[in-house]
């Protein structure tokens, strides 16, 4: 029998529990190093055991134990929880360097356990359909250009000044590890292609802000006697793709466009066809043709954020092990392997990088 925990008892926390329960999972335990946050938490889902102590987690009846803490921690608790035998669903990234990631990727395989990563994008109804159309080479034709964007806005100021401001808890990195990832994850799924190098401009608008009552401003806007702070992670990265096939691309990532809560869009160029996909229509897709056919398929029974990661949940507790759609640990590794090379173009004025 399945019988899950949870550690970290923040945002993301919640839409797991709601998983669990439209899956028929138990959840049997939440830790959080805050003890308030543990028992607020366990009691809306009716949860009996809660702590700050990950000491609760290797119960020998705990099956699968679902990472919600920033990525500073991922790295040490999956080491050991794998060494426990236990399943892993974690939050993207799944950690910060490069051997790191190939080591947990390694262990997991070793140990024969399920390991997944929350790419959820890969779940909205047309992302199979269009993996399924692209998939069609000799309709489509042979991939040339894979470009499209990642649009929010919840990072323009005055914002709340948390953890993915401090490297030392959330990396290096933030638009490219909190958005990207889900980008890079859905091109490569839906084309079967594989990003080979990177070129990457990086954008910090205020590299210096003020905080005053837990809320971040520029300079010039915040009161005189607030803190000054030095956020050095990315508001905005451009970045240029080479693919295993030929393929080039690109993709604008920004925390900092007004008017996008959510705004993922990527479209791919065959000989034959385009086609395209975005979150603000996420029920629809398009392709056109080399005649000027323009055609749009639309899903009446459509799947939003909730329903997608529901999906991934159910996909992960149920799959049979020969048909595995979930994203795993292999890439969850390849992703930090992308977003290190990213990140090594930017500080090295764009100069493209190989993945390794």
């Amino acid at each position: 029998m399945e019988r899950a925990a949870i550690l970290g008892a923040g945002f993301i926390s919640h839409s797991h529990a709601e998983a669990l329960g439209f899956c028929g999972i138990e959840l049997y335990a939440v830790v959080d190093r805050s003890e308030a946050a543990a028992e607020s938490f366990a009691s809306k889902w009716g949860i009996d055991n809660y702590g700050t102590s990950e000491a609760i987690l290797f119960d020998e009846t705990i099956t699968t134990v679902h990472i919600c803490t920033p990525p500073n921690t991922h790295y040490e608790i999956i080491k050991r929880l794998l060494d426990a035998g236990k399943n892993i669903i974690c939050e993207k990234p799944l950690c910060f360097s490069d051997e790191e990631a190939d080591e947990l990727k390694q262990l997991a395989y070793e140990k024969g356990l399920k390991c997944a990563i929350n790419l959820n994008v890969r779940y909205h109804n047309m992302s199979s359909k269009m993996k399924e159309l692209i998939g069609q080479r000799e309709a489509f034709g042979k991939v040339n250009l894979i470009h499209g964007k990642y649009l929010q806005q919840f990072h323009m100021l005055p914002t709340p000044y948390n953890w993915r401001y401090i490297p030392e808890v959330s990396g290096k990195m933030r638009a490219v590890t909190e958005i990207g990832t889900h980008w890079f994850d859905i091109v490569q799924y839906v084309t079967d292609l594989k990003i080979t190098a990177v070129s990457a401009l990086f954008g910090n608008f205020d590299p210096k802000r003020q905080v005053k009552e837990g809320l971040m401003y520029p300079i010039d806007e915040a009161k005189k006697e607030a803190e000054i702070v030095e956020v050095t992670s990315e508001d905005v990265a451009l970045i240029q793709f080479k693919f295993d096939n030929g393929a080039i691309g690109s993709v604008t990532l920004s925390e900092v466009s007004q008017g996008y809560s959510n705004y993922l869009e990527y479209e791919v160029t065959g000989v034959n066809q385009t086609a395209g996909w975005n979150s603000q229509s996420n029920n629809e897709l398009y392709y056109n043709t080399t005649n000027s056919e323009s055609n749009v398929l639309r899903d009446g029974f459509g799947n939003g954020f909730n329903d997608s990661f529901q999906q991934l949940i159910h996909s992960f507790y149920f799959a049979n092990e020969s048909e595995i759609s979930y994203p795993t640990f292999d890439e969850g590794a390849e992703i930090v392997h992308i977003c290190n090379a990213v990140y090594e173009s930017a500080v090295n004025d764009s100069k493209w990088v190989q993945l390794k």
